[in-house]
């Protein structure tokens, strides 16, 4: 019988087991099948042992990334503001972001065993994730419970202790953060309910009992807090006092050494302050309130035994530093020996000495404090003055406000000189007030002609007769040269157009004009310099600052630069303007306003007004300073210097004196006062230093252009000007006397022609002679009645019409041996009789025109007929306005044209009005 043949497996058994190749023997009895049935059970085991190994390991990698997934979903949740507090949204989320993750993870599995266990292990853990998120949400809400309770908490105390949330509000009684009444009487039944309403079932019972019982103490702490930032000391001394406070007994320990703590910091810090406040206070003369006791308590000994001694010295001094503060400055030092000397007898060498330090100290802390700024320095000494300006800054009434200003002005004058004050050092603002001023005028009216004239309107408004010292203080504080030339200089019509130019835009664009029209601004300053004119009023700028001769720079640079940039504007905007004609027409408007002396210059404008509204001219401030230097100046009193210089030394005090006199002869001279407002004489000393002479009484011998008295400053002499005013040419014996008085030499020729020149002042009734004959020729007596009632009482000229005369005036001076006191009074007078200064149209329909009344046929006869009065000094004036041979031009204009002229150029219908005057003189 054939052998049956038996096969070897070759594969790997798997769960299709009709592909595995057995090597098993098969007897003839059994089926193939029953023979392999034990492998093949075995095998299948086996493989699906294997299988569900693989199957949990995908489940468990899938479940931990799952986790961190989950965690990630947790963390969200519980930092989220609106999941994290509310355990439905927070459910709902979690279970929306579980199933998305869920679905997420089982896609990845790769068999249905595996996602199945994923699943379920994913399952548990969302249960326990929800778990764990309720436990955060409660957690979040009873935390923000808390939060919110504290901030009702917070809300409830601040209503009660504040008044308001806003801690510095002020109550209708001007109190700062006073308590509400009905608040504060129901804070503690308030904060019960807050506290039983939020914690009941929350809290155990005895936790809310406690937190209720501390309510006391809550208020308490959160009130002394309060009282530390309000009131240190206050809180302070409480606090030290324990349970036995008024304000806070229920605080604890803890509490109240916390408190105190930062109570003794802030104390601290304070008292150090204040100390330093009380030794600078001592320095000026000043008592500042110092609390001793509390700083006994805050500081340590060693610092408060210092603060002791340093007391015990102040109230010693205080009473002497008064006097030292408030004293005339030539008792300063007999004061201060005095008072050192007082001490060191009554506190013994030691002490005394150190007593007698503080008053050194004192009186060199004064005058550096007045050379400062003497404003400021009255204003700390003299309450009353403080007070006046607390008036005058909370007064809203305008004219009441400038009452109590001038008032102030006034009375700060006053005390500086009772302290002795050197009137270069006199201020009537101080340096604050002028760089305040100056700042606003810089912002808000700077380059505005209309807001600069009522700012610097404003200076006269409120200093009245001071404003040029005022005006000299804002000057020093920066103020704009073309603001002080407007005040000081200026025609209205000038100024006008400075203050149009006085801004950067417009000084741009008249630059680069000027640059394309052979007109730079270099050249134009260069050309405003070589003036002849204004070379000779540079001079006397210079030389009347020799103390600092940076300021006289600075300043003569800054004039150049506005007639420089006013120059190139008449160019730009006058046709009939060559560059030649606009420079002279820019220089002009700063020289004409000027009379120039040798060592000094004259205004024929103060204030804007003609000095004869004041009852002065410029002749008779020149014949003042020489009546003075030649007639009074030993009378003045002047005392001698005190010098260090050792050929002074060791001689008697009268001999210092007459040395002094001898220089006062010799090397004294006239100079303009620092504020511009008058002159001053003094001294030129080596270097051509200038040293102002000084009475007993400290006084400087000076006076103002607008005083037309004849009163000696400083004393109560009249001086009597026929001493000096002769009509004649003096005799040789006059001369001869002159000539040796005190050791003043005089040119012969010149004394006589100074004599010969001094000017008259003309009675009413020769004016009205004059008017009756020459400008009306038929003198009636019945006009000059009404003329003589005309210019009896007082009348007001406008500003045009001063200007004018004392522009025009020069021009005729000598003519028909008129004075320029003469022709001034004149046409101030005709002006009055003919219009009133009220209109410039013949009343009726007449033809004349002008203050003055000049027909035009009359002024056009002149021109053509009488030209020999116009000479040379009218050419150089109206060439600048109508070009060269102005005579001419002007004798060929019609009726009209020159009833035109006459009408808007003042200064050409005062030119006629004093021609007719001259050419008709016999």
């Amino acid at each position: 019988m054939p052998k049956i043949p038996t096969f070897t497996s070759e594969a790997r058994p798997t769960a299709q087991v009709g592909s595995v190749k057995s090597n098993l023997q098969v007897p003839l009895s059994q089926t193939v099948a029953n023979a392999l049935s034990p492998v093949t059970d075995f095998v299948v085991k086996k493989a699906v042992q294997a299988n569900d190994t693989q199957n949990r390991t995908e489940a468990l990698r899938l479940g931990n990334e799952f986790t961190r997934e989950l965690q990630t979903v947790e963390d969200y949740i519980a930092n989220d503001s609106v999941l994290g507090v509310n355990k439905e949204a927070a459910n709902a989320y979690y279970k929306e972001q579980t199933n998305r993750l869920i679905s997420q993870f089982k896609g990845q599995s790769t068999n249905s065993a595996s996602q199945t266990l994923f699943e379920n292990n994913a399952l548990s853990a969302v249960n326990r994730g929800i778990f764990r998120i309720d436990n955060t949400v409660e957690k979040n809400v009873f935390t923000d419970l808390k939060n919110q309770v504290s901030d009702a908490e917070t809300a409830y105390l601040t209503q009660a202790l504040y008044n308001d949330k806003n801690v510095n509000v002020v109550d209708e009684f001007g109190m700062a953060g006073n308590v509400n009444a009905f608040d504060y009487a129901t804070l503690q039944t308030n904060l019960t309910k807050l506290y039983t309403d939020a914690f009941t079932g929350k809290i155990p019972t005895p936790k809310l009992d406690e937190m209720i019982n501390n309510i006391p103490a809550l208020v308490q702490g959160f009130q002394a807090n309060k009282d530390i930032g309000d009131n240190p000391r206050l809180a302070f001394l409480e606090l030290e006092k324990g349970k036995k406070s008024a304000l806070y007994p229920d605080l604890n320990l803890e509490q109240r050494e916390k408190l105190i703590q930062q109570a003794d910091r802030i104390l601290t810090d304070q008292l150090r302050t204040q100390w330093k406040n009380v030794l600078a206070g001592s320095a000026v003369g000043k008592k500042v309130a110092f609390d001793m006791e509390l700083a006994k308590k805050v500081l340590s000994q060693i610092e408060v035994n210092q603060m002791l001694q340093g007391q015990e010295i102040i109230t010693t001094t205080a009473d002497n530093k008064k006097i030292i503060f408030t004293s005339n400055n030539k008792d300063i030092s007999t004061l201060v020996e005095e008072y050192s000397e007082q001490a060191v007898l009554q506190a013994g060498e030691a002490k005394g000495q150190i007593i007698a330090q503080e008053y050194q100290k004192a009186a060199e802390t004064r005058v550096k404090a007045i050379e400062d700024d003497s404003a400021s320095y009255v204003y700390s000494h003299y309450p009353e003055l403080v007070e006046l300006n607390e008036e005058f800054t909370n007064e809203t009434d305008d004219e009441l406000r400038t009452q109590l200003k001038r008032q102030i002005t006034t009375k700060m004058l006053e005390i500086q000189i009772e302290l002795g004050v050197p009137t270069t050092q006199q201020r009537v603002m101080t340096k604050t007030e002028a760089e305040n001023f100056v700042a606003n005028y810089q912002k808000t009216a700077q380059g505005n002609a209309t807001q600069s004239q009522i700012l610097l309107q404003s200076i006269t408004t409120n200093f009245g007769d001071n404003d040029s010292k005022a005006l000299q203080e804002l000057q020093a504080a920066g103020l704009p040269i073309t603001a002080s030339l407007a005040m000081t200089v200026f025609t209205p019509l000038e100024a006008q157009k400075a203050f149009g130019l006085d801004n950067k835009e417009e000084q741009e664009a008249l630059k680069s004009w000027g640059e394309s029209n052979e007109m730079t601004l270099k050249d134009v300053k260069k050309e405003i310099a070589a003036n002849s004119d204004f070379l000779e009023l540079e001079t006397i700028i210079r030389r009347n600052n020799n103390v600092d001769s940076s300021v006289a720079s600075q300043q003569v640079e800054e004039i150049k630069n506005v007639l420089a940039y006013y120059a190139i504007n008449e160019r730009f905007t006058n046709v009939k303007f060559d560059n030649d004609s606009a420079i002279k027409s820019a220089v002009n408007a700063f020289t004409s306003k000027f009379e120039i002396e040798e060592t000094y210059f004259i205004p024929r404008n103060y204030d804007g007004k003609a000095l004869t509204s004041y009852g002065t001219t410029v002749n008779s401030v020149r014949d003042k300073a020489d009546l003075i230097q030649q007639e009074y100046i030993e009378e003045f009193g002047a005392v001698a210097y005190k010098s260090t210089d050792p050929f002074n030394q060791g001689i008697t005090e009268e001999e210092m004196s007459e040395k002094h006199k001898r220089m006062m002869r010799t090397s004294g001279e006239w100079r303009n006062t620092a504020d511009g407002n008058g002159l001053v004489f003094g001294i030129v000393l080596d270097g051509d230093q200038f040293a102002p002479i000084l009475n007993s009484n400290n006084q400087q011998l000076s006076f103002n252009f607008n005083d037309g008295s004849y009163n000696l400053p400083g004393t109560d002499i009249v001086m009597d000007i026929n001493k000096l005013r002769v009509k004649e040419v003096p005799s040789e014996a006059e001369i001869a006397a002159i000539k040796g008085y005190a050791g003043f030499t005089v040119d012969e020729k010149e004394l006589a022609m100074s004599f010969a020149n001094k000017k008259t002042t003309l009675k009413n009734e020769e004016i009205v002679n004059t008017w009756g004959t020459t400008y009306q020729t038929t003198n009636d007596p019945k006009k000059n009645a009404r003329a003589l009632k005309a210019i009896s009482d007082t009348y007001n000229i406008p500003t045009e019409a001063q200007n004018s005369i004392q522009s025009i005036v020069p021009i005729f001076v000598g003519d028909k041996d008129f004075t320029a006191q003469e022709l001034t009074e004149l046409a101030n007078a005709i002006g009055q009789i003919e219009s009133g200064y009220k209109t410039k149209v013949q009343k009726g329909g007449g033809p004349a025109r002008s203050y003055w009344q000049v027909e035009p046929t009359t002024a056009l006869d002149l021109l053509n007929n009488s030209s020999a009065i116009f000479g040379p000094k009218f050419e150089n004036f109206f060439s600048i306005k109508y070009g060269t041979n102005a005579v001419k031009v002007l004798a060929n204009k019609s009726k009209k044209e020159m009833s035109q002229l006459l009408e808007s150029d003042s200064d050409l219908a005062v030119a006629m009005a004093l021609g007719v005057i001259v050419n008709r003189k016999k």
